[in-house]
């Protein structure tokens, strides 16, 4: 029987403040059109943040149809300083503001030096737009910057 260890085991268990490092940041946004090519920003992530899960409760933005779709990712808040941005990190595709949902995204934890925005970029335009709330919840680690 074999022990495989991640190969940081041992340096991950960093200094904590007295109440634990995580953290939650949350926002909302309530766009006003479906159009192909918008980009919604409900939150941004401060630096220092590893982000582990992102979770995105909307209202039905789509009224007539079930194919509005959107890409999930972000976007540094300067662009001079970075992160180069990835617009579908979070999600590559996703129809969940067609309807009414709490979606849990999956993908791999990642750190922010730098202060970040989440996107959605609409990839196929909404067929009957009705303005409503997406709330992004944002949960990880907040170990500060290097």
């Amino acid at each position: 029987m074999a022990t495989h260890s991640a190969p940081d085991l041992n340096t991950k268990a960093l200094p904590m403040g007295g109440y634990g490092n995580a953290a939650i940041v949350f926002g909302s946004v309530t766009p006003t059109s479906g159009a192909l090519a918008s980009v919604y920003r409900p939150v941004r992530i401060p630096a220092g943040m590893t982000v582990t899960g992102l979770k995105i409760n909307n209202d039905d933005l789509d009224t007539g149809g079930t194919a509005f779709a959107v890409k999930i990712g972000y976007s540094p808040v300067s662009p001079a300083d970075g992160p180069v941005g990835d617009d579908d990190y979070f999600s590559a595709g996703t129809t969940i503001l067609s309807a009414a949902n709490l979606t849990d995204l999956r993908f791999d934890p990642i750190k922010f030096e730098k202060d970040v925005y989440v996107d959605f970029t609409v990839t196929l335009a909404a067929a009957t737009f009705t303005s409503g709330d997406i709330i992004a919840i944002v949960t990880g680690d907040a170990t500060g910057v290097k």
